[in-house]
């Protein structure tokens, strides 16, 4: 991540306003570099108020572990039986790692720990993926998740109560762990493990779609000492699974298990005489009482059931319950399935469901003069040469996620010349890009607007087509629609002049042969001035908008003006035969490129769709101009230097490549020029001295600017209050050929006088790892940071001049993904005088040191803490 400052540079004394912002952010990622400056002001022996920066201290973030597990297991278990514990595994780290895994009993007696093996269970559902057993996760990102399961075997000699410590160890540095607790009760009495399965065929890793059947088991074991007797099981059922009638077989019997009994009428009997009785409450809920399980006894019950065709993509969960003689006993396990994104769009005359069928009564086109639900959008109605058509379409999205649609449009006949552009459901908005995003289920309008040519001749029967195409910016997929027009072409009955004799412009013509029919120079920023008349040749009184048919370039503008200079939008009502004198004023943009520009002026009635244009130009010329800001009075110490910030700025409209760049009128002084090329406001080894335009890669582009730091250095033997004058010139003649239209802005001249004040600021850093205070040697040099750990910063104005500094400030601010923190009082802030005061808030520190006698320091020491 990079952080940038700029330094605007406006007024005859340097002026830095420096903003350094600094939010609350998450941890920050290994590797991220946190750094900043710090910046104060002083008065010297003058009044003047000069600003100066320190250097950047910078600290680069280490990788840390993190681990959470979760979570702590409670289970019944008999004596030589299992126990199955899912846990999931988290990395909070900052960076990737994996986690060492392992389980420990904590008393003795009661388990075999030797038979505490992992499994991996990577989609959390709580049933093993595998039966490989594994000791460590695979490699996790930043956040992300695993889960396992422990299979836990006791001893048939097992009795009373145990703890299984669980760890998960970051395998990054062996020390940062998680620990979950899971406890183990031996019983004789009856114990059932229910386990539920949701599976798919074809299924691809657990990855369904709407429509799919899936195959629920819910598998029981009877893993007590003593008989489950009324054993019963509750399933309620997501709502994206839509059970299957009579699907239901219990793995005890042949005979089908009937939905419509009662939840106490049995429905089968198996060869133990036990019976189950099975309820569907023609709803979400089935579930079935079993009489008897015997110890040692396992069974299943398996039914069908579809994926919703209103199934939203994502995960789907379903979770099982189960009781014993009325006791709770625990749920099964949380088994999923992962819906897919599915994609189902349309473009049509009417909007259409998941199912393909027309909703032409709610959601239609409102433009189709043909039959509905046809695919078609037929526009009847006869248009004007140059008039529009207008198509509205429904698009509609049946995906199972929300998504965005794109439309594009291709033209099978309409005349050549014709135009075509979108608007959203409004009618007159354009869309600019994808529509949406759509909700499941969701339609909107849009409509497809084509512009005849001006010039078309008209004709009493059409039949011009173009192909609507909608794609999914989701998956790609795309749907097509036909719009139609066979109304008739109208001659047009308004025309549009230019008033110059001989550049009229008469009829619906809008080019002179392919080329504007007025042609006019101008300079960026000058208006230009079309006259223009707007005739009414039809039958009746109508009215026309104002408007250009393409966009002028950025920064250009277009007024339309009456004849006593009222800006207007529209001609207002023109009588039939009668005509109206209308001004166009184009501006180009102040740094418009020179260039030709076709102006398209377009006359249009809204009640008719009647229209005409003309196609002017206006020229825009070349443009030479730099200028230099702005003569400046800084101070400097015998025998010092001074850094003088200027601004170059081309104000033409052509990049400048060539032109010298010149200093003047030092004498006991010296001076050289150099370019800040990293714009940074201070004088690197990397800023290279400059004396052309042509030392700049590229040039200085049109309305670009440039740092110029003109560096002077006075004689140790100069005497308090002597000054000389440098000036910077801009030759005035620029690309070696041309000449700089406004010469008065090409020099600067800088007074440069002796003082005996000057003031140096530097910052330092060291890091506090355990954000308690603890002293550091301070460096300017860059270091590793942890998460969670404290930096500790000292910055430091000294003066080393001859003269008191007066009223000195210092500012900084907390870098990003840092805060301000006083670690509960053990890193307060330390100012130095200690007459010093700040102002501290979580995000900067102010601090305010009055005088600083020469040869004295100035200073505040603070500490912020990386985020966590």
């Amino acid at each position: 991540m990079s952080y940038h400052s700029k330094f605007m540079r406006t007024a005859s004394v340097v002026a830095v306003s420096a903003l350094v912002g600094a939010a609350a952010f998450a941890a920050p990622e290994a590797g991220v570099v946190i750094g900043n400056q710090a910046v104060a002001t002083y008065q010297n022996a003058a009044g003047d108020t000069i600003t100066v920066t320190s250097n950047t201290v910078e600290t680069v973030v280490q990788q840390v572990a993190g681990v959470t597990l979760t979570s702590n297991n409670s289970e019944t278990i008999a004596p030589g039986g299992k126990a199955f514990l899912p846990h999931v595994i988290t990395n909070n780290g900052n960076g990737p790692d994996s986690f060492a895994l392992s389980a420990v009993e904590d008393d003795t007696g009661a388990l075999d720990t030797t038979r505490l093996v992992f499994y991996p269970d990577a989609n959390m559902d709580g049933v093993a993926d595998s039966s490989t057993p594994i000791t460590e996760t695979p490699v996790l990102g930043n956040g992300e998740q695993f889960g396992v399961v422990i299979e836990a075997s006791v001893a048939s000699t097992a009795t009373g109560t145990d703890d299984i410590t669980v760890t998960a160890t970051s395998l990054l540095d062996g020390a940062e762990t998680s620990v979950n607790t899971d406890t183990l009760t031996i019983s004789t009495d009856a114990i059932v493990e229910l386990v539920k399965n949701m599976t798919v065929d074809p299924g691809i890793n657990g990855i369904v779609d709407s429509g799919d059947e899936v195959t629920i088991t819910l598998t029981y074991s009877s893993t007590g000492l003593a008989a489950a007797n009324d054993y019963s099981v509750q399933d309620i059922l997501d709502a994206d699974l839509v059970y299957q009638a009579g699907s239901a077989v219990w793995s005890d019997s042949s005979v089908a298990l009937n939905d419509d009994n009662t939840a106490t009428t049995t429905d089968a009997t198996n060869g133990n005489g036990e019976t189950i009785a099975w309820d569907y409450d023609d709803a979400q809920t089935v579930g079935f009482t079993i009489s008897s399980v015997g110890s040692g006894r396992s069974g299943s019950v398996t039914f069908k059931a579809t994926i919703a065709s209103t199934a939203q993509a994502g995960i789907v969960q379903n979770t099982a319950t189960q009781t014993v003689n009325g006791a709770a006993f625990p749920p099964s396990n949380t088994a999923q399935l992962t819906v897919d994104n599915q994609y189902n769009i349309s473009v049509a005359d009417t909007a259409i469901d998941a199912a393909g069928a027309a909703d032409a009564a709610s959601n239609a086109s409102g433009t189709d003069d043909d039959t509905l639900n046809n695919d078609v959008v037929t526009e009847s109605t006869d248009v004007y040469q140059g008039g529009v058509v207008k198509h509205e379409f429904v698009l509609t999205n049946n995906s199972n996620v929300s998504d965005s649609l794109s439309l594009s449009v291709d033209n099978l006949d309409f005349p050549a010349g014709t135009t075509f552009r979108f608007v959203g459901s409004d009618g007159v908005t354009p869309i600019v890009g994808p529509v949406g995003p759509l909700a499941i289920g969701e339609s909107t309008k849009v409509t497809l607007i084509a512009q005849l040519p001006t010039d078309l001749a008209p004709t009493a029967t059409t039949d011009y087509t173009a192909t609507v195409t909608t794609t999914s910016e989701g998956s790609g997929i795309s749907d097509t629609s036909t719009a139609e027009f066979d109304g008739a072409i109208l001659a047009s009955a308004v025309d549009l002049e230019n008033a110059v004799v001989g550049s009229e412009g008469d009829g619906a013509a809008p080019t002179n042969g392919g080329n504007p029919w007025i042609t006019t120079t101008t300079d960026p920023g000058a208006p230009v001035t079309f006259e223009m008349l707007v005739e009414n040749n039809g039958p009746v009184s109508d009215t026309y908008g104002l408007a250009l048919n393409t966009p002028l370039p950025a920064g250009w503008t277009v007024e339309f003006q009456l004849a006593d200079g009222t800006v207007v939008s529209n001609t207002g009502t023109i009588a039939a035969g009668n005509s109206l004198p209308i001004t166009v004023v184009v501006t180009p943009a102040d740094l418009a490129p020179p260039a030709d520009t076709l102006i398209d002026i377009n006359v249009a009635s809204a009640v008719s769709g009647q229209s005409d244009s003309i196609i002017n130009q206006v020229t825009v010329n070349e443009i030479y101009d730099v200028e230099i800001i702005q003569d400046q009075t800084v101070q400097a110490s015998p025998g010092g230097v001074v850094d003088i910030l200027h601004t170059v700025t081309n104000a033409g409209n052509v990049t400048i490549i060539d032109g010298a760049i010149t200093e003047s009128g030092l004498s006991d002084f010296s001076g050289a020029i150099f370019y800040d090329i990293d714009n940074n406001g201070v004088l690197d080894a990397t800023d290279p001295v400059i004396d052309n335009f042509n030392d700049i890669a590229g040039g200085l582009a049109a309305g670009d600017s440039l740092s110029l730091i003109y560096r002077v250095q006075t004689p140790s033997t100069a005497t308090v209050g002597v000054s000389e004058i440098g000036t910077i010139t801009l030759d005035s003649t620029l690309n070696t050929t041309e000449t700089d239209a406004d010469t008065a802005d090409n020099a600067s001249s800088d007074t440069i006088q002796i003082i005996s004040g000057d003031v140096t600021l530097t910052k330092y850093q060291y890091i506090d790892a355990a954000c308690d205070g603890t002293v550091g040697v301070f460096t300017k040099n860059r270091l590793d940071v942890e998460p969670g750990q404290c930096v500790r910063y000292l910055v430091e104005a000294e003066n080393t001049g001859s003269s008191a500094a007066d009223n000195v400030l210092i500012n900084d601010a907390a870098p990003a993904y840092t805060t301000i923190t006083n670690c509960g009082g053990s890193c307060d802030a330390v100012l130095v005088p200690g007459t010093s005061t700040s102002t501290i808030t979580a995000t900067g520190v102010s601090s305010s040191h009055g005088t600083v006698l020469p040869g004295s320091k100035a200073s505040v020491e603070f500490t912020v803490q990386v985020e966590n």
